[in-house]
């Protein structure tokens, strides 16, 4: 009897807990709108975040899903036809994946990728879960580059490498670690180089020409540190 309580009361607190943080459409949409008004996007762009809302929502886009979709693009200030665009991949994906194709063009957004990388990545989510892939575990990979700052061309080759790892059989898991681990390899090794290349440019500017007495470090160089991309 007092297990039966207790289950019935932990049960009872968590769909509290989902009912007081469940944001409704209207709701959404009321604080889209006040956002959109805050940052002062034009009324196209204004139009298009909201539009991009209900579409994802109609699309069956969780709304808190796509709720962070939009309220990301409005806060890193991405145009309206550049959201359109964001939005489109997403509702790419299979119906059963745009939740997580959401999460991941969220999380792109949020760390200042551009709408055509955060596209790249999308679209590539979506193909990646019609070959097979489980969507939580492909949003998993995906998400873990975008974490760390991993430029979308890589996290799109090792999402692929992920996808032909499960197709022969790799468990899931598995896979997922492998993709992390290649990730953070590439990222390494691209910070050697940058450290490399700036060391170079450092120590050149440093130096006078003997013969002419000239200084090869008063020109410009390539630029100092690396993009992430």
């Amino acid at each position: 009897m007092k297990k039966l309580l207790t289950t019935i009361v932990t049960g009872s607190i968590l769909m509290f807990g989902m009912t007081a943080f469940a944001l409704t459409l209207n709701e959404a949409r009321t604080n889209i709108d006040r956002q959109a008004m805050d940052k002062k996007l034009n009324a196209q762009d204004h139009s298009q975040a909201v539009n991009t809302l209900q579409g994802l929502v109609d699309k069956g886009v969780p709304v808190d899903h796509a709720y962070r979709v939009v309220e990301a693009s409005i806060n890193q200030g991405m145009k309206g036809k550049d959201l359109a665009e964001v939005a489109k991949s997403i509702e790419a994906a299979g119906p059963g994946a745009r939740k997580d194709a959401a999460s991941v063009a969220a999380d792109a957004i949020q760390h200042k990728y551009s709408a055509r990388e955060t596209a790249q990545m999308t679209n590539t989510f979506g193909k990646t879960v019609a070959g097979g892939a489980p969507a939580d575990k492909t949003s998993q990979v995906m998400s873990n580059g975008i974490d760390k700052g991993v430029g979308a061309g890589r996290i799109t080759a090792a999402t692929n490498t992920y996808a032909g790892e499960i197709k022969s059989g790799t468990a899931p898991d598995k896979a997922v670690d492998n993709a992390t681990r290649t990730m953070d390899r590439d990222r390494t090794m691209q910070q050697d180089r940058d450290m490399s290349r700036d060391r170079d440019y450092m120590g050149a500017g440093s130096g006078m020409d003997r013969s002419t007495g000239m200084d090869h470090g008063s020109g410009m160089g390539p630029g100092m540190g690396g993009s992430r991309r």
